[in-house]
């Protein structure tokens, strides 16, 4: 196939509807697949898009691998051909986002042509979401009394709906949470970009959230949309991090919010980072869904 003939785009928020077409149909459990995602953070993976043998291809020149081609399964040799495509367009011809099963199933014949990895940073963490809301068990033990306690010293904290007249609030909060973690890191550091391009198109990307209020400032904050029929993807969850069990209060609270219509809450990944892979698995996921890398070999 001439490599002219598959013209990636930049994705703008005008392809909002051709991609959703295709998250739709294929219902994906993963968060790379939800359209606000990908372009809120934008600016820092650069995703590009196309069209290939009736399949979507998501291309991020930050990671430089393509996302596994949503759409009927390709072969090996389809994959092999897309693989080479990218690489005549000076792009990587890697992937990303790779089911495990597809991985193993064609694992003698991808190795010939691919390394194999097991991509632990990029591994959703999903939960249930009524397990959330009412925090049964002894893993959860400890959270259960740090919102005990947030719940006796703040009686009078208010949940509301997130409106536009609380965005500068959550955008300062985050900006604090970037300084108190480390700006160093790039996820933190464009995290606050990310969350003020969602709040330029919140309605027009479908995108819902809640913030908790004392004294009538916000001292946490999340940010969620639909993922598939039975899962929605928390985008942002943010805190004020002096204020003890107000991260377990805005986490509780965002389930109980959201438990009527979603059975699970996918919570994303933790990006390698030692610390929120610790506060992730500190919720006792139902699912950490592992998926492969495949980098192309002599590349």
């Amino acid at each position: 196939m001439n490599s002219k003939l598959c013209v990636f785009r930049e994705i703008a928020f005008e392809d909002k509807e051709i991609i959703d077409g295709f998250f739709a149909r294929y219902d994906k459990p993963l968060s790379t697949y939800n359209f606000a995602n990908l372009f809120m953070w934008g600016r820092l993976h650069k995703y590009w898009w196309t069209i290939y043998m009736d399949r979507l291809v998501l291309y991020s020149d930050m990671d430089e691998s393509a996302i596994m081609p949503l759409g009927e399964a390709l072969t090996i040799e389809d994959l092999l051909q897309l693989s080479d495509i990218l690489q005549k367009q000076e792009r990587k011809g890697n992937f990303y986002f790779v089911p495990v099963q597809f991985a193993l199933e064609h694992k003698p014949k991808l190795e010939q042509y691919f390394t194999l990895k097991l991509d632990e940073d990029n591994a959703d963490y999903i939960y249930s979401t009524r397990k959330l809301f009412e925090l049964k068990g002894k893993k959860l033990h400890k959270k259960k009394n740090l919102l005990s306690q947030f719940q006796r010293e703040n009686p009078d904290c208010l949940r509301q709906k997130l409106e536009p007249r609380f965005f500068g609030e959550c955008i300062d909060l985050s900006e604090k949470w970037c300084e108190d973690k480390s700006c160093d890191i790039v996820a933190y550091a464009y995290e606050t970009d990310a969350l003020r391009r969602g709040f330029e198109y919140f309605k027009p990307l479908g995108l819902d959230g809640l913030v908790l209020l004392i004294q009538e400032h916000v001292i946490a904050f999340a940010v969620f949309n639909r993922l598939n029929k039975n899962t929605a993807l928390i985008h942002f969850e943010k805190y004020n991090r002096d204020i003890k069990g107000s991260g377990q209060a805005i986490n509780r609270e965002t389930a109980q919010h959201l438990m009527g219509e979603y059975e699970f809450l996918n919570r994303e990944q933790d990006l390698g980072l030692k610390g929120l892979r610790q506060a992730k698995q500190s919720y006792d996921p139902e699912v950490w869904s592992l998926t492969y890398r495949l980098i192309r070999k002599g590349t």
